[in-house]
């Protein structure tokens, strides 16, 4: 079994279990990624990694926020054009590389 299919198993069943995510914002400015086609959105399963992420980037203000998944599945987050989110990181490291997930196939996961 692959470390990869493990990381999905632990991502997916962390967020399903607490109902949402975590994301980094700056007041009302959400953190997200240049992506081919839009945005690559990093999203984690608790605060606290978001945190350890936030503390290696060089912008200040960041801090994490819920998203219950409820929202984050909606127009709001996934299903919105005007934040054009293709891709969502799974809980990423600073450094390095992260599962990724187009947010088609994220919805998909998580509603099942």
């Amino acid at each position: 079994m692959s470390v990869e299919i493990i990381g999905d198993r632990e991502f997916i069943t962390s967020v399903q279990g607490q109902d949402g995510v975590w994301v980094l914002m700056a007041g009302q400015s959400l953190y997200a990624l240049p992506a081919e086609g839009g945005r690559a959105l990093p999203v984690w399963s608790s605060a606290e990694k978001a945190e350890v992420f936030a503390e290696n980037l060089n912008q200040r203000g960041l801090s994490p926020v819920f998203v219950p998944m409820s929202n984050f599945l909606g127009a709001d987050w996934l299903g919105s054009s005007s934040l054009q989110i293709v891709d969502v990181l799974a809980s990423p490291r600073y450094g390095q590389e992260s599962l990724t997930y187009t947010a088609d196939e994220l919805r998909a996961k998580l509603k099942t």
